[in-house]
């Protein structure tokens, strides 16, 4: 049994090899492509920022809520 897993270890490494050292690949990449890249990362950007514009306020009394839970407390108890 050792013996034949030694081989399968020796054929899975031998294995992983050939996909780390590809050959030379003739895939045809047009110029719309470079374009279509860009077009998507700017799509995203501005979908970002337009999420971010449309939530702000909800944001940042989110975030100013987190730093000021002691002085919420403060002014309950001292009125």
């Amino acid at each position: 049994m050792p013996e034949n897993s030694k081989w399968q270890k020796t054929v899975f490494v031998l294995a992983a090899l050939s996909f780390l050292f590809p050959r030379n690949s003739y895939a045809y990449l047009d110029p719309g492509s470079g374009s279509y890249l860009i077009q998507i990362l700017l799509a995203g950007l501005f979908t970002v920022s337009a999420v971010l514009k449309m939530f702000w306020r909800k944001i940042t009394a989110f975030v100013s809520g987190l730093f000021c839970k002691k002085n919420k407390n403060e002014k309950n108890s001292g009125a």
